[in-house]
C-alpha cells in the first residue's frame, strides 16, 4: 500500500462507506482525507449529486468551505427547498425554554426528541453565509421564496389534498407550476431515512435529521404514479437518485391502485398481463422489483393474499423472468424476523414448488 500514488489512494477513498475506519489506519490516509476535493469526490459518490450538500451539512466536522467551494465547482445541485429547510433548522435553540416547554408540558410530543439537535443546527456561519451568497446568485432570476417550502407547494400542485380519482385532473391542470418547481426552482425531496434509523425518530416537520420523513416521500410517489414522467424531469437536473428514494412507495401505490383496499362496486380483478403492463411502465423507468418490495407487498396484501396471493406471484415472475422457485427462495432467505411475517411465510412455503 505504502507504493501507491496519491491518484488510487483517492479512488480507493471513494469506495469506503466510513472514511473514519481508513483515517485512522495512518498518517498518509489521515493527511489526504483532509483535501476538500477528495472530500467532495467522496460525497458525490456516495451520495450524488442531488444530496451531496444535505450530507455534508448534515456531517457536521466534514464540511468546510474548501469542502463546499469543491462541491458546487462539481455542479451539485443546489435547490430551493434545500436553502428553505437550511434556514428552518440552522442556529441552536434555546435550552432553557425547552425546559421551561417540558416542565409545563407544553408541545410535549414534538419534545420527544429534544436532545437531538436538528441536522444544520452547529453549522459555521460563514459556510452558512455562503450557502445563502450562493443560492441568491443561482436563483437571481427566479423567485428565491426563503420562507416558502417547495414540499407543501408540491403537495397542492400534484393534488395531494384529493382522493386518487379526482387528483390526475388537478395534477395536469397545474403541470406547467409543477415543470417550473423542478426545472428551474430544482425542486428535491431530501432523501429517505435509513431504514434502521426509523425505530427511534418521531415524524416531526421538519425533521431534525433531516431526512425526508415517509409522509412527504408519498407525495412524491403519489404524484409520479399519476405522472410517470416526472421521473425524466428530475433526472433532467440531475436527480438521479429519484427511483431508489421512492421506489417501494411507487411500486406498492400502483398495486394498490390495481387492488384497492375497499373496491368500488364495478372494481374488476386485473389480470397477470395488466399487472406486469402497469408494473413495467414504472420499471422502465429506472424503478425495481427488488425482494424486500416483494416482501413489503405481500405484507401489505397479507389479508387478501388467498384472493390474490398467485396472480402476485405470477405477475413477478413473469417481470423477473425468473423460477418461482428462485424468487420464493430469495423472499424467504432475506424475510426479516419471520415470527411477525408468519402469514407472509406461510404462503411463501406453500409455493416452493
Amino acid at each position: 500500500m505504502n507504493s501507491l500514488y496519491d491518484e488510487l489512494y483517492i479512488e480507493i477513498f471513494k469506495y469506503i462507506n466510513t472514511p473514519i475506519s481508513l483515517i485512522i489506519t495512518n498518517r498518509r490516509w489521515y493527511n489526504l482525507s483532509q483535501d476538500p476535493h477528495l472530500r467532495a469526490e467522496w460525497l458525490i459518490y456516495k451520495y450524488g449529486r442531488s444530496h451531496a450538500l444535505f450530507q455534508a451539512v448534515r456531517l457536521n466536522n466534514f464540511i468546510t468551505l474548501d469542502v463546499l467551494q469543491a462541491l458546487l465547482a462539481r455542479n451539485v445541485v443546489m435547490s430551493r427547498y434545500f436553502i428553505q429547510r437550511l434556514l428552518m433548522c440552522f442556529g441552536n435553540q434555546d435550552q432553557k425554554l425547552i425546559e421551561l416547554k417540558v416542565e409545563y408540558n407544553v408541545n410535549q410530543v414534538n419534545l420527544r426528541n429534544r436532545e437531538k439537535k436538528p441536522w444544520a443546527s452547529d453549522l459555521q456561519l460563514s459556510i452558512f453565509a455562503k450557502l445563502i451568497d450562493e443560492a441568491f446568485n443561482l436563483l437571481k432570476d427566479q423567485e428565491l421564496a426563503i420562507k416558502g417550502n417547495d414540499m407543501e407547494l408540491f403537495h397542492f400542485l400534484s393534488a395531494g389534498p384529493l382522493v386518487i380519482n379526482y387528483a390526475p385532473q388537478r395534477l395536469y391542470q397545474n403541470i406547467h407550476h409543477i415543470e417550473d418547481l423542478i426545472l428551474n426552482k430544482k425542486f428535491i425531496p431530501f432523501p429517505p431515512r435509513p431504514k434502521l434509523a426509523y425505530e427511534d425518530t418521531i415524524e416531526e416537520y421538519p425533521p431534525r435529521d433531516g431526512y425526508e420523513n415517509n409522509r412527504q416521500l408519498n407525495v412524491i410517489a403519489r404524484a409520479i404514479i399519476i405522472h410517470p414522467d416526472l421521473v425524466k424531469m428530475w433526472k433532467s437536473i440531475g436527480y438521479y437518485e429519484i427511483c431508489d428514494d421512492v421506489n417501494d412507495l411507487v411500486i406498492q401505490g400502483a398495486l394498490l391502485i390495481l387492488f384497492p383496499f375497499t373496491p368500488p362496486n364495478d372494481w374488476e380483478c386485473p389480470d397477470v398481463n395488466l399487472v406486469v403492463t402497469r408494473l413495467k411502465q414504472f420499471i422502465d423507468l429506472g424503478f425495481k422489483l427488488t425482494n424486500i418490495v416483494i416482501i413489503d407487498i405481500l405484507r401489505l396484501f397479507e389479508h387478501r393474499l388467498d384472493e390474490i396471493g398467485d396472480l402476485l406471484m405470477n405477475s413477478f415472475q413473469k417481470i423477473r423472468n425468473e423460477p418461482r422457485s428462485v424468487i420464493v427462495n430469495s423472499c424467504i432467505n432475506d424475510l426479516n424476523n419471520p415470527e411477525r411475517n408468519r402469514n407472509v411465510l406461510k404462503f411463501l412455503n406453500g409455493r416452493k414448488n
